[in-house]
């Protein structure tokens, strides 16, 4: 996992210097300098603060999932399992033991060796209370993933002037949709995170074969091109009316219903509750927002089609 590249990333993209965020999470700059230099990786609580801090989520910070960080957890609880209570009972069970035999041959020297396994025992303590810290911390960033993060699109206008805002539950703005261009016959989107970087570029369109059939398609980075387009075939129901086809993308349920379940490969990316022209999603936290959102945004100009035609 990549921590460093994306902390760094992220602090220039927001315009801070290693000593800004320092004392924003209240740490060293030489911690933020040995976290971007991979020297380092941030504990579970630093990583929710960056989440907060950036509005991005702990999944998209570490790019790969906490798995890495469990596993070097359960590592490091097999190298030292003494605790400190433990730790500190053998320390005064040694210096008992050693303390008889020394002090009367060596006096205060002897008194000073008889304490060395208590000292070497609560050095072993605290290294244990580090590792029951890192615990701590480990069971935060696991609160962190689990649930479903909530984002709310409200979005208003027809699909030739659609304007969209996305907010999460504080009422930021994870996500921007912003209007690019206006072309000949469709209009132009572009989708970016909190940091400006682009995650997805939305084209809506009329397709002139006979009959004028609107098309809207999707660019999504580092998911591919996902195209969403009405037919002329009578059939029921809106969902056989509009095919989506791309990168393996589906959605479950009507269109134009209340609840729709977004799919990729099958599996479910996010919830969203529609209505009106505004839309609940619920992303299970670690999949991919951005992917969902998106989505989420062409429903929004599915739905704003139908209400014109």
């Amino acid at each position: 996992m990549d921590v460093g590249s994306s902390i760094k990333e992220l602090r220039l993209a927001r315009g801070l210097t290693q000593e800004e965020l320092a004392a924003t999470l209240y740490v060293s700059r030489q911690t933020i300098s040995h976290w971007e230099s991979g020297r380092t990786t941030p504990d579970a609580q630093s990583l929710v603060m960056l989440s907060a801090l950036f509005g991005v989520s702990v999944d998209a910070l570490v790019k790969g999932g906490v798995d890495a960080m469990v596993a070097v957890e359960a590592q490091e609880r097999r190298v030292t399992r003494v605790s400190y209570v433990t730790a500190a009972g053998i320390g005064l069970a040694g210096a008992a033991v050693v303390a008889p035999a020394l002090v009367p041959e060596l006096g205060m020297i002897g008194a000073a060796l008889s304490l060395a396994p208590l000292a070497t025992a609560l050095a072993v303590a605290r290294v244990s209370r580090a590792r029951s810290h890192a615990d701590a911390s480990l069971s935060v960033l696991r609160e962190a993933l689990e649930g479903n993060l909530c984002l709310r699109l409200c979005s208003q206008g027809g699909p030739r002037d659609l304007t969209a805002t996305v907010l999460d539950e504080r009422d930021g703005q994870p996500y921007l949709i912003r209007h690019t261009a206006s072309v000949p016959r469709g209009e132009r989107w572009e989708i970016a995170d909190a940091s400006g970087r682009r995650v997805a570029r939305v084209a809506y369109r009329i397709i002139l074969t006979g009959a004028p059939l609107p098309s809207v398609e999707a660019r999504i980075e580092g998911v591919g091109t996902v195209h969403v387009r009405k037919n002329l075939r009578p059939r029921a129901g809106l969902a056989e009316v509009w095919e989506l086809e791309g990168c393996d993308i589906g959605i479950r349920g009507d269109w134009l219903g209340d609840q729709v379940e977004l799919l990729e490969d099958g599996r479910a990316v996010g919830n969203v509750e529609l209505s009106g022209q505004d839309a609940m999603l619920r992303i299970p936290r670690g999949h991919d927002a951005p992917l969902a959102l998106t989505l989420a945004f062409l429903l929004a100009l599915i739905r704003s089609e139908e209400r014109r035609s």
